[in-house]
Order: structure tokens, then sequence, then C-alpha cells
């Protein structure tokens, strides 16, 4: 009778080897299985849009964008939303107030806005350097930093050096200008910006209450649940 010290080396490592020859056989048989599962809709995974998952909220902002001493127009309708078109269903400018942003969810930021009216803002606020800031307009012009010409941002009277990246704030007065203008001239430009962002906000109804130049209510006015 062979002790058990003298046993071969081969015949120590049989049972061990078998067993890990079934285990992979078995994994095998497994994998080959659920390769040939049909797809089960219930394991589908749904993306979720991004802007869902925001809280849905009803507030406005007054904005100007002033080039070279001209505030531009946002009253022609490729940047107006209506109830049968609405350029972003999160944050657009409605019929009669075309100074004032309405915004439907929560952490929406001005580059959010400017992109569903077609122009791209970059700014400090969104990791560029100062002398980096650039506006490309709808029509593809891009508006930079010169030795003559220079973004200035102002948001509630105080200049910041950037808005892109910021959210847009309730009741909150925006001016973004461009230009060679002096500090008083842009002064002059910040004291134009509306305040009316309160009338369809519903906060200052002796001042209107939110309906629009012939009496037809305005779009989404007042309240917090609307979201068109």
């Amino acid at each position: 009778m062979i002790s058990p010290a003298r046993r071969s080396p081969l015949r120590l490592w049989a049972i061990p080897g078998a067993m890990l020859v079934g285990s992979l056989a078995i994994a095998g048989v497994l994998l080959a299985t659920l390769g040939d599962e049909p797809a089960n809709p219930a394991r589908t995974l749904n993306v979720v849009d991004a802007g869902e998952l925001r809280q849905p909220i009803h507030e406005h902002a007054d904005w100007s964008l002033v080039i070279r001493g001209q505030r531009f127009d946002f009253s022609d309708p490729a940047f107006v939303s209506t109830e049968d078109h609405t350029l972003s269903p999160n944050v657009h400018v409605h019929k009669p107030r075309f100074t004032v942003v309405h915004v439907h969810r929560e952490g929406t930021t001005w580059d959010e806005f400017l992109r569903s009216l077609g122009f791209e803002l970059t700014d400090p606020t969104m990791l560029a350097k100062p002398e980096q800031t650039a506006l490309k307009l709808p029509g593809g012009e891009v508006l930079r930093v010169t030795a003559t010409e220079t973004f200035k941002f102002y948001v509630n009277g105080v200049k910041v050096d950037g808005i892109a990246g910021l959210n847009i704030a309730a009741l909150s007065r925006v001016l973004i200008s461009y230009g060679p203008e002096s500090e008083d001239e842009v002064l002059r430009q910040l004291a134009a910006v509306t305040d009316e962002a309160c009338i369809p906000q519903g906060i200052c109804v002796s001042r209107g209450n939110g309906n629009g130049e012939h009496g037809e209510p305005e779009p989404c006015s007042g309240g917090t649940t609307c979201t068109g």
C-alpha cells in the first residue's frame, strides 16, 4: 500500500482539475443559453431625457442683448415660441414680451436658452479664459474679444465675468453687451433692460395681469404648473 506522502502529484491534481473543467463547461452552456435567449422588453434600459429629471417650475427673467450699440430684436418669429411651435419646452420667449424669458425647468442655464435660439456663448462660466469669450450668432457670425471690442455682462446691476453657465434666476435682469462702448454707455444699456418679468409671474398685477396686448391670455402666465 502506498502511503499518502508517496502519492503521485498527478493523482493529487486530478480531482480539482476535473472540477474546474466541469465548471467551465457549465458556464459555457449558460452563456450560450443566455446568448440565444430573445430580448426581454422588461430588461430594456430606458434612458430618460436629462431635462425630465429636473423639477418643473414657472419663473421669468428680463434680459437684453446689445451688439455695437443696437439691441437685438427677439420679436422675430424665428425666436418666438407659440402654442403650435415651441423652440424648447424648458425655456423660451412668448408674445407679447420678447425680452422676458419663461423658464419651465429648474437648473436651466443661459447657455441652454441661448442654444435654443441658435446662439452659442462661450465665457469664463464655461471654463473659458476672458480673452476667449465669444458669441456665435444664428447666422454664423462669431463675435470675439478684440483690442477695441469686448463683452460686458451684468446680472441685477452687478458686472460679472459671464452668464452662460449660470442658472436663469427668477425676476433677474441680465445684460449682454458687445462692442467698443464706454462704461457709461453700457450703464445706459443696463438701465434700458426691461423689468417686466413680474407681470407674467403674477406678482405686480397693478402693471398687468399677464394678458396679451389685445386681451388674449399670455401663454404660460402665472402659477407654477404650466409646461408649455
